[in-house]
């Protein structure tokens, strides 16, 4: 069987043109950028790795581990927690990997959209008035628990389907932009709304370039909200991330080399970003996730994206940032060349490899430590109760790793 997929960019001011043709049968995928475009003054490669902006056609095989669909389009569609917000309330629901990408275009980060036949309209923005929270958290709940839907909320359903992770989420319009709101789910083990936005903070306060984050309460409980940097009026921003551009979604394909905070790097050198200090960055960011015991850390939590009417590509400010409580130690990706675990070892390697002088490391672990230091009292100001503290603990204790190579590389 196969299946088709228009897709469409917006290059700015709410411009949208047609990019190209997705062709998926039992065996691959096929992209080819439509004429047009490859014409176009701004046209630009969707993954400057994978999809080089060329008449050829591109092929991607279809395997058990990947659908035959480019890794920048499962970018811009759902994950986890999407796909089943869309199970649960679209008729017919979506099974197929284009069915999922065609049911949330519009719903998705960053600049792509889909439509299933050449002459179809793109979906219209919805609004999303703040005032609907409540009902959209009650939406959330339902789904989280695998009970079924109200149907008498059908209204608000068309909301941030096509956000990726696994956490309940969806789109709201607040203080005059576009936010995306996270709920609370009864299988935490602490207040993850109330965690994240203190760790977002501590974030922001260790130099780390992250979106604002507000906290506010609705009957229904808590919810976080995070202010979108994708989107800046009408202007929709190209995103892919790091998983995409290395385009390895098997297991079995693990590459310490690439899967790694010095990967990430020298693909972001690869891709030619304007990041000026991307090094530091990158270094400040591992820091900060080991200081926190943010192990999930993975490949789709990093990203790049080109800003409309801009050509290079930037490394996208943080997001998913929070302890992990279920799993301390080791990360998702390689911290340096010793592997996955937080060590003086693998810290001194990423160094290197990032090109940073000791100096700027151990100035770099100096403001990550200052601004995690008063996690506690922090936590404790935001409402996250005692209990929730206790099991963090095991979480903030890899910020005595980051102390001991602070200390050992000024020897």
């Amino acid at each position: 069987m196969s299946e088709k997929l228009f897709v469409h960019v917006d290059l700015g001011d709410g411009n949208k043109v047609l990019t190209g043709q997705l062709l998926v049968d039992d065996t691959r995928g096929r992209f080819k950028y439509a004429r047009g475009y490859l014409e176009h003054p701004r046209a630009f490669a969707l993954d400057p790795v994978n999809l080089p902006l060329i008449e050829d056609i591109h092929d991607n095989p279809r395997t058990r581990e990947a659908p035959g669909v480019f890794g920048v389009m499962i970018d811009a569609g759902p994950d986890e927690w999407g796909r089943r917000q869309l199970a649960k309330t679209r008729q017919p629901p979506p099974i197929t990997a284009i069915e999922f990408l065609l049911a949330a275009s519009g719903e998705g980060v960053g600049a792509l959209h889909f439509t299933g036949e050449l002459r179809d309209a793109l979906r219209p923005v919805p609004a999303r008035p703040f005032e609907n929270l409540v009902h959209l958290q009650q939406i959330a709940d339902d789904i989280e628990a695998g009970r079924e839907v109200d149907r008498s909320l059908e209204p608000y359903f068309f909301h941030g389907s096509g956000l990726g992770g696994a956490r309940p989420k969806t789109l709201i319009d607040y203080d005059g932009g576009s936010w995306i709101a996270k709920f609370a789910r009864e299988s935490d083990l602490v207040d993850m709304c109330k965690v994240e936005y203190v760790s977002m903070r501590m974030a922001r306060a260790a130099d780390i370039e992250v979106p604002d984050v507000e906290l506010t309460e609705t009957a229904r409980g808590p919810v976080l909200l995070v202010e979108r940097f994708d989107i800046d009026g009408k202007d929709q921003h190209h995103l892919i991330s790091v998983a995409s551009l290395i385009n390895k979604f098997d297991i079995t394909q693990y590459d310490e080399a690439a899967m790694s905070y010095p990967g990430i790097f020298q693909l972001g050198n690869r891709i030619g970003t304007a990041t000026l200090d991307l090094g530091g960055d990158i270094f400040r960011r591992m820091l900060f996730n080991v200081a926190i015991g943010n192990t999930d850390d993975h490949l789709r939590n990093h990203a790049f994206y080109k800003k409309a009417k801009e050509s290079q590509y930037l490394l996208t400010p943080g997001y998913d940032i929070v302890p992990n409580t279920g799993l301390q130690g080791s990360h998702a990706i390689a911290l340096g060349a010793f592997g996955n675990t937080p060590s003086i070892d693998n810290f001194n390697a990423a160094v290197e490899r990032l090109g940073l002088t000791g100096e700027r490391g151990r100035t770099i672990a100096d403001e990550v430590l200052a601004a995690t230091a008063g996690w506690r009292e922090a936590m404790h100001d935001a409402g996250v109760l005692a209990s929730d503290v206790a099991l963090l603990e095991r979480c903030f204790a890899f910020r005595d790793v980051v102390t001991r190579w602070r200390e050992s590389s000024q020897a």
